[in-house]
């Protein structure tokens, strides 16, 4: 993460890097192709083997880069069945969707996120990524059958105060990382991360209303800390935990995020 920057960089590119602006006045080179930059929450992308170059700053620049070994997007390009080597557009890139996408990424490292949801972040990030700038065409995935994803969420029931990996419970479905993603998500309207912070969140009410402390209630059901299990609740409960204590517990549905 870099803020305020006025620096002319040139960066010779050994691994992938997806660069988020959130604020932006430059001129920057890649590609033989000057692009004058404007405009915020853009995203450009960058291949191994390439070099680009800040021509001019007008403002200091906020901006964020993740970086991704060609061996590990090559990975990722198996799995959505793109033949070749990943090739991204040469032109800049304004899509809203693919910005956000990385944001989430972003916020999920900085924030310590649990494993999953790091990894499903990433895993969503890149399929954005190709799907809305990838030079080659990501095949249609076929459906997977309801008792296969109901197999990992019963897994997920199970587990869900240990820390659990993407890779581990899309195994247990027998697909890769991406299509268990986008057929979990399709199927029960909430990603595997966020459908394991909301069983936490629902089997964690007894405890609070049996008195439990919330640091204690933090540990009992898996998050890293109190302060993380105070910041899922109040987004889901629409209050905090000490709120909540001794309220007629009222029946919600599950919120997509």
């Amino acid at each position: 993460m870099v803020r305020g920057s006025t620096r002319l960089w040139r960066v010779f590119h050994e691994q992938y890097a997806f660069c988020t602006n959130d604020v932006v006045a430059a001129d920057k080179r890649y590609r033989q192709r000057t692009n004058r930059i404007v405009d915020s929450s853009t995203t450009m992308l960058f291949e191994p083997g390439e070099t680009h170059e800040t021509l001019r700053v007008s403002k200091p620049q906020d901006f964020q880069v993740l970086f991704i070994t060609p061996e590990t997007m090559q990975q990722y390009g198996e799995e959505m069945e793109i033949a070749g080597q990943l090739h991204f557009k040469p032109e800049l890139n304004i899509d809203d969707t693919v910005f956000q996408s990385c944001k989430r990424l972003h916020a999920a490292i900085l924030e310590e996120a649990t494993e999953i949801e790091q990894q499903s972040r990433l895993v969503e990030c890149i399929g954005t990524l190709l799907n809305h700038h990838g030079e080659q065409q990501m095949a249609e995935m076929a459906n997977p059958g309801r008792q296969t994803l109901l197999r990992a969420r019963d897994f997920m029931f199970e587990q869900y105060t240990h820390s659990i990996s993407l890779d581990e419970i899309a195994a247990i479905a027998g697909l890769s990382r991406f299509h268990f993603l986008k057929a979990f998500t399709l199927q029960f309207g909430l990603t595997p991360h966020a459908y394991q912070i909301h069983l936490r969140i629902e089997r964690s009410l007894p405890l609070l209303r049996q008195g439990m402390s919330l640091t204690r209630v933090a540990e009992t059901m898996g998050f890293n800390d109190q302060s993380h299990y105070i910041r899922h609740f109040k987004r889901i409960m629409g209050v905090t935990p000490g709120q909540y204590k001794g309220r007629t517990p009222v029946v919600r549905a599950m919120k997509a995020q």
